[in-house]
This record gives structure tokens, C-alpha cells and sequence, in this order.
């Protein structure tokens, strides 16, 4: 149970309304149950003039009947539970006693949530019987009580020319809600301006959790789902000054796929939702280059690969892998990352980050050429890259060499000792890039 420390500063006076008599009628206190702490006061005394003795015992003690006298009328309990007020009177040399219960309550939050609908409704589901009533405040006007189960109220009228209500409800023993646990709310009417509730997701590179970009309307329920079943509820703010939000959720499990945001009008049953998938990459180096696997289910419009945040491919249909073997250098750290594009939200995979132990394609070079006088691909050379101190070499398969270029732009055409042979030639192709002496083997095709 939820203990509450006493913070009394102020002695407040209740009316005779909310006084309580003792058994006998002898004396009046100005409240009998309540929220700790509570304050109990002896507001008045129904004696005979010839009693001359008045003294009240505060916790007394049924089973033993020992009176403890108190030098006050006034006392607060701390603690819950039920406790005894006893007042003793002596008259004519006799004893009497007359007794009175106390109900001490911690105060418990209320369990309830709140549903704001079109049409300036709000639902208030009370999931709570801790408290004998629970009373409904709207703009400082008591609204009256709301009962367990659904409610549903009507704020037109305290809307006026503002654009939002505040309120609060607050649990309540008897007509006694001081200190009691109270639930604020701030409500403006439902504006329904935001289609696409999500803006994206992004996967952090440790894949064990997440962050959801989502603009929301004011005061607007929403759920948020993972894999179909909900993990949290909400109610957004009646003011939002920047209405793009981000959840920061956890994915220790790596079993998460797909997000979801509901946005829930409960008072006309209705539901729109929003949905966006998770990626996830893992990249590796083979014989064919690094591969880039990316995981995911249902399908993105279309799927962009970046390398060092630079794009490299754009792929419009559902594909689970990229190699990458054109501009990879011995030596240097390749980062990825894939980014997924559905209507106008995106998914976001982890980086995943590699060491290449081999070169591919550190420069572009063609696979065959056509030296055929028809302005193009009419000699065999690489694409024009910012290299330094460049050699080519072109082979035969006996192994003679057909050509020599120490300049870039400078390529073969086709021509040894006078004549042009179909056939498969081998280049061997060294410079320096990014301050590395870059040794490059490989074949290609000549057609005539």
C-alpha cells in the first residue's frame, strides 16, 4: 500500500454538514473518514452543565477499555485503519464513556482512462473501486460523480470561445476527498489533421532496440503495437507545440518486425492505423564482394543502400540482398545501411560496419569492348577515376604483351601487329588511390 508522508500546514474548518456524532450524541467531530492525513477536530459537546470533567481519547482501546487522555480536541492520523474517538465525562462522581469510529484510507491512485472522442465527447473508463465515490470537476464546476465502468461526458459547454478544458477527478470517502488521490486531465477538441501517424523507424546498431518517429493529433488516444499486439497506450497532450514525438522501445529479444500506431475514436468504435516494418542488416565479405543482407517482412515501395552514407543502389523490387564488389579497397572500413520507403514513411536498418581484406573494383572496368568504328566502347580502358602514377598491361593468352598505358584515359584499341582477334585477354592494372599502391588482375572479352 502506498504510504503518504504528512505535509499538514493548514488547519481547515469543515461545516456542520459534514459533522458526525458520536453514539450517545455527546459530541460532534467534523469528519469521520478520509485520506491520510486526516485531520479530526471536536467541533462541538452535547453535555450536561453539571459534568466537570471532559477528556477524549483519540485511539481508544475496545478490549481493554484503558483511556489515554489527549490535552487536545484536535488530532491527525497518519496511518490507515480504523481507530476509535472515546469521550470520557465525569458526572455526580460517575464515569461515563461515549465512543465514535474513524476510517483512515491511504490514498490509492485511481485506476481510469481517459477517451476523447469527435464531437467534444469524452469517455472516462473507471477501472476502480478503492473509493466509495469518485467526483468529476471540469473547469471548477463539480460535474457530479462518475460510476465504474464507462462514462461519457459532454464538454461543449465549458469549451466557450478557449480551445481546450482542463479537470480533474478525485476519489472521495463520504463527502471527504482531502488528500485523496486526484487525476488531472487537459483535453482540446479532436482536430483528426494527421494522416500518416508514423514518420519513421530507426533500428540501433546493436538491434536490441529501436526509436519510432510518429506526429500525433492533440488529444487523441493511441495505441502502440509490436508484432500485432499492443505494448502501450496513451493519450496525447491537449498542446503540442512540435508534434513529432519518438518512442524509444526495447528489442532484447531481436523478435520484433513491425510497428504499429492506432489512433482510437472509442466513442464511435472507430480505428485508424499506421504500420511500418523493421530492417535488419548484417553485411559480409566473400569471394564476390561485401554482402549486404537485409531482413524484413511485408514489402516497401522501394529499398535504398547506402555505403558511408553515400547511395549505391536503389531497388524497386523485394530483394533480401546486395553485393557490393565496384570501389572496395584492401584495407578500408565499408559502413551500411538500408533504408525502406512505404507511402511516405520510412524504415531505417542498423549500420553495420566491415573490414575489406581485398580489393573489388577499386576503379570501374569493363568486362569486354567493341572496336568497331562505332563510337563506342571502341577501346578497352577503365572509367575515369581520380588515381596517380597509373600502369596498364593487356596479355594475350600466349601470354605476349598486346599493350602498355601509363594514362588513364588512354586505352587499347584492339590493334597488335597490325590486326584485331576476337578473343579473351588478361589486364593487369597498378596506381595509387588515397595514398595506396593498388594492384588490380582480371580479364575481359574483345568483339569484333
Amino acid at each position: 500500500m502506498l504510504k503518504i508522508k504528512l505535509t499538514f500546514f493548514l488547519l481547515l474548518i469543515y461545516s456542520v454538514s459534514l459533522s458526525q456524532t458520536s453514539d450517545l450524541g455527546r459530541f460532534k467531530v467534523n469528519i469521520n473518514k478520509g485520506c491520510v492525513p486526516l485531520q479530526v477536530e471536536i467541533i462541538s459537546e452535547n453535555v450536561d452543565p453539571s459534568v466537570t470533567v471532559i477528556q477524549y481519547d483519540f485511539d481508544y482501546n475496545l478490549t481493554n477499555n484503558l483511556f489515554n487522555p489527549s490535552g487536545s480536541k484536535l488530532n491527525t492520523y497518519t496511518n490507515e485503519g480504523k481507530f476509535i474517538i472515546a469521550q470520557a465525562i465525569n458526572q455526580d462522581g460517575v464515569e461515563k464513556i461515549d465512543i465514535l469510529e474513524i476510517d483512515a484510507f491511504n490514498a490509492e491512485e485511481i485506476d481510469l482512462n481517459f477517451f476523447n472522442c469527435k464531437n467534444n465527447k469524452l469517455e472516462i473508463q473507471l477501472n476502480d473501486t478503492y473509493y466509495e465515490k469518485y467526483k468529476l470537476v471540469i473547469e471548477g464546476d463539480s460535474v457530479g460523480s462518475i460510476n465504474y465502468g464507462s462514462n461519457e461526458i459532454d464538454y461543449s459547454k465549458y469549451l466557450g470561445s478557449k480551445d481546450e478544458i482542463s479537470g480533474f477527478i478525485v476519489g472521495m470517502f463520504g463527502n471527504n476527498d482531502l488528500n485523496c488521490s486526484k487525476q488531472n486531465f487537459k483535453i482540446s477538441p479532436i482536430d483528426d489533421k494527421i494522416v500518416d501517424i508514423i514518420d519513421s523507424v530507426v533500428l540501433q546498431n546493436d538491434k536490441f532496440s529501436f526509436d519510432v518517429f510518429y506526429n500525433l493529433d492533440e488529444s487523441t488516444n493511441y495505441n502502440l503495437l509490436l508484432n500485432n499486439s499492443i505494448d502501450s497506450t496513451f493519450l496525447s497532450s491537449s498542446s503540442l507545440i512540435n508534434s513529432k514525438k519518438v518512442f524509444k522501445v526495447s528489442n532484447n529479444s531481436l523478435m520484433n518486425r513491425c510497428i504499429s500506431l492506432e489512433k482510437i475514436y472509442k466513442c464511435s468504435d472507430q480505428l485508424i492505423e499506421d504500420k511500418i516494418c523493421l530492417i535488419y542488416l548484417n553485411a559480409f565479405q566473400s569471394k564476390r564482394g561485401n554482402e549486404i543482407e537485409f531482413n524484413y517482412v511485408n514489402e516497401f515501395d522501394s529499398i535504398k543502400i547506402y555505403k558511408n552514407e553515400n547511395l549505391i543502389k536503389t531497388l524497386y523490387e523485394k530483394s533480401n540482398l546486395f553485393i557490393d564488389n565496384n570501389g572496395i579497397l584492401k584495407g578500408y572500413e565499408y559502413c551500411y545501411k538500408v533504408v525502406g520507403f512505404k507511402e511516405n514513411k520510412k524504415s531505417i536498418s542498423n549500420i553495420f560496419c566491415i573490414n575489406s581484406f581485398n580489393n573489388f573494383n577499386p576503379i570501374p572496368i569493363p568486362n569486354a569492348f567493341t572496336p568497331n568504328n562505332d563510337g563506342l566502347n571502341d577501346t578497352f580502358k577503365p572509367f575515369s577515376s581520380n588515381v596517380s602514377e597509373y600502369k596498364m598491361y593487356i596479355f594475350n593468352k600466349l601470354g605476349e604483351k598486346v599493350f602498355e598505358s601509363n594514362d588513364i584515359n588512354i586505352g587499347w584499341d584492339g590493334y597488335f601487329k597490325g590486326k584485331i582477334i576476337q578473343d579473351s585477354y588478361v589486364y593487369k592494372i597498378e596506381f595509387n588511390k588515397d595514398n595506396e599502391r593498388i594492384y588490380i588482375n582480371g580479364n575481359f572479352l574483345l568483339i569484333k
